[in-house]
């Protein structure tokens, strides 16, 4: 996901906070460093009990840990520049009811993006689930971009570095993965998520899927 800019709401900040502020902060990268990155969400019942305990509203703390549930990719993030066309690639494979596709690459002068598409009946990907899709290219490096996706649909855009050169998109070896998972701390949902996929396209084995 593109990182906007940050503008405080507001000019107003109450200096008696900000050794509690930091702490947090300290905390927040604690955190993170016990977990390795991926410290998860607790569970519903803790939640409830700290909002009781701390009175603070449950659905704050709730916010707090989906958001704090995966850590933001703190690599340079590189700003497509200059548009110079579109390629198609037009590949895809099957898997269940999923289809997995990559329909083009756009070219831009500092980078290349990457569009991958999902098109099923039950992606899950609407308030009580989270879909994390995935992409990888041998020898590129692959952020993603923005993206979007509901029950039938999902896309998400990659920004690939450094540029892929023309010539070399019908030799590239692409790995898709992708998986839903359930919001523990939202209500419960009676679909199952999609468990973790690997889609891999390559020259040799258009279609290989495990």
């Amino acid at each position: 996901m593109r990182m906007m800019p940050f503008r405080p709401p507001t000019e107003h900040y109450d200096e008696r906070l900000k050794d509690i502020d930091e702490k947090i902060s300290a905390l927040i990268s604690e955190r993170y460093a016990i977990s390795e990155g991926n410290p998860g969400i607790p569970r519903s019942e803790n939640l409830k009990d700290w909002a009781d305990k701390y009175d603070t509203p449950l659905i704050v703390l709730q916010h707090l840990f989906a958001f704090l549930h995966r850590r933001p990719d703190s690599r340079e993030r590189v700003q497509p520049d200059q548009f110079l066309r579109f390629v198609p690639v037009m590949a895809t494979a099957q898997h269940n009811d999923i289809l997995v596709m990559v329909p083009y690459i756009r070219q831009h002068n500092n980078c290349s993006l990457v569009a991958v598409e999902l098109e099923g009946t039950n992606l899950n990907g609407g308030a009580f689930h989270h879909l994390d899709i995935k992409l990888s290219i041998d020898g590129y490096d692959a952020m993603p971009d923005s993206g979007q996706s509901n029950d039938r649909h999902a896309n998400q855009n990659f920004i690939v570095t450094p540029p892929i050169p023309d010539d070399e998109i019908p030799r590239l070896n692409m790995t898709v993965e992708y998986e839903s998972r359930p919001f523990r701390h939202m209500e419960e949902e009676t679909r199952l998520p999609i468990p973790p996929t690997t889609v891999r396209f390559s020259p040799s084995d258009p279609k290989a899927i495990r």
